[in-house]
């Protein structure tokens, strides 16, 4: 009699998952996702500043700006590719 109650929630979350699946939403990329490069840090880290200056307007005198340590470094440019030199013999 125990089984049949534990299996209850079980379907459901699994009737629950199909449902979900079957709508086809897509899931929210990395790339729709806002890049939120300014954290304010004080009692906890917040990061939700587009710009040092809107974090800093918001911090005040209440802790301090750090960049977002969540967001990958931005690629460095390539080094400019230098000329090839002949070799003259």
């Amino acid at each position: 009699m125990a089984i049949k109650y534990i299996k209850r929630p079980i379907y459901l979350a699994l009737g629950i998952f199909a449902a979900a699946l079957a709508t086809g939403q897509p899931l929210p990329s990395a790339a729709q996702t806002p890049a939120y490069p300014w954290c304010s840090v004080g009692e906890s880290l917040h990061c939700y500043y587009t710009t040092l200056q809107q974090c800093e307007e918001t911090v005040d005198y209440h802790g301090f700006c750090d960049k977002n340590p969540d967001l990958a470094a931005e690629p460095a440019s390539p080094a400019p590719k230098q000329p090839r030199r002949s070799h003259s013999r």
